[in-house]
C-alpha cells in the first residue's frame, strides 16, 4: 500500500461513519418526517419503491397463474375486487380514489394505471400484504384460488381495452 492509499481509505471510512451517525441522530431526534399527509422526498420514495419491487420479485411465485382464468374466474375475481379492493385501488367507472390517495404511501389506482407487477407478484402482494402500508394480508380471508382470480383481474387492468372488457364480465 502506498502512502496515498491509506489516507484515502481512512477518509472513505470516516465519511461512512459520519453518514451513519447523522442518520441515526436524525432518527433518534425525530427529525425525519413520519406524517402521512406530507409528500416523501424523492430519495425516500425511490428507496422504498426499489425495496418493495426487489422483495416482491424475490418471494413471489414464478410461472404465472397455475389455474388459467376462464371467463367465470374473471367474473368471480371481479366480484372480489369490487368488494374488497376497489375502495382503495379504484374502480373503472370511478377515476378518483380519494380514499386510497389518503394512505402513505398512496394506494395505486390499479383500475386506471395498471401495475408493473406480474400476476405472480400480484398474487403474493394480495396474499401477504405490504408492511407499513394500508395493504392488508388477505391470505387468511381468501383462498389461494380466489387470490389468483383477483390477480388475474388486476393484471388485465394494464390496458384500457381490458378494463372496459372487465366491465362487461362483471364489474
Amino acid at each position: 500500500m502506498n502512502t496515498r492509499t491509506l489516507p484515502f481509505i481512512i477518509g472513505v471510512a470516516a465519511a461512512y461513519v459520519f453518514a451513519g451517525i447523522l442518520l441515526v441522530s436524525s432518527v433518534r431526534l425525530g427529525i425525519l418526517p413520519v406524517q402521512a399527509d406530507a409528500a416523501p422526498s424523492r430519495l425516500e420514495a425511490g428507496l422504498l419503491r426499489t425495496a418493495l419491487h426487489a422483495s416482491v420479485a424475490r418471494h413471489a411465485p414464478t410461472g404465472g397463474n397455475p389455474q388459467p382464468s376462464p371467463k367465470t374466474d374473471s367474473i368471480m375475481g371481479a366480484t372480489i375486487y369490487r368488494q374488497l379492493c376497489s375502495r382503495c385501488h379504484g374502480w373503472t367507472d370511478r377515476p378518483d380514489n380519494t380514499y386510497g390517495k389518503s394512505f402513505y404511501p398512496p394506494a395505486p389506482n390499479l383500475a386506471l394505471g395498471g401495475t408493473t407487477f406480474s400476476e405472480g407478484e400480484i398474487f403474493w402482494i394480495v396474499k401477504h400484504g405490504i408492511r407499513n402500508t394500508a395493504m392488508p394480508a388477505w391470505g387468511s380471508l381468501l383462498t389461494d384460488e380466489e387470490i389468483w382470480r383477483v390477480a388475474g383481474v388486476v393484471r388485465k387492468f394494464n390496458s384500457t381495452r381490458d378494463s372496459e372488457s372487465a366491465l362487461q364480465v362483471g364489474f
